[in-house]
């Protein structure tokens, strides 16, 4: 990993990107798992976020690791540093999450599209009919909705440590410690 941008300590300036990233991933989250009619459009975004923001992470994790190197160990730091890898651990465990919770939605939804209507106009034609794949489709509906609890964990967990180490590296960084 890169120590230094333009001659400048990499960590400062990369640890940004997931101050940014991770937040919206988890405010991503939440939409998708709370408005169902949003999450076609949300998707991507949540995603996208939720990628962007386990690597950007995973990067500022690595950069802080060295720079806390170069700075020497203090107590601080190292409570920053554990904050680091908290923020680091949860972002890379929303995206996992969010990735499966998206594919496993868009099977249901390609499973849904193929499936007969009920039609309200002749409310007998569906009756005697046998359910087509219905344990599959009952799988992936508890799978669904266990990904999407563990979806909001991960994002309460996600955004509780990045604002930990934020707020650890802004006292840091304003009482002249880092």
């Amino acid at each position: 990993m890169f120590e230094k941008v333009f001659g400048l300590p990499a960590h400062p300036l990369v640890v940004h990107a997931a101050v940014v990233l991770v937040p919206i991933a988890v405010l991503a989250s939440f939409a998708y798992v709370l408005v169902p009619r949003l999450r076609p459009k949300v998707g991507w975004v949540l995603v996208l976020s939720a990628l962007g923001g386990a690597g950007a992470a995973v990067v500022a994790y690595e950069t802080g690791d060295r720079f806390a190197k170069y700075l020497g160990g203090t107590p601080a730091i190292d409570e920053h540093g554990g904050f680091g890898k908290d923020t680091r651990n949860m972002a890379v465990l929303l995206a996992v999450v969010a990735v499966v919770l998206v594919l496993v939605e868009r099977s249901r939804n390609s499973r849904r599209a193929g499936q007969p209507r009920y039609d309200e106009r002749n409310q007998w034609t569906m009756v005697g009919e046998p359910r087509q794949n219905s344990s599959g489709s009952t799988v992936l509906t508890v799978v669904s909705i266990v990904l999407m609890l563990a979806l909001l964990a991960t994002a309460v967990g996600a955004a509780v440590s990045v604002v930990r180490a934020g707020d650890t590296g802004a006292r840091m960084v304003w009482s002249g410690v880092g």
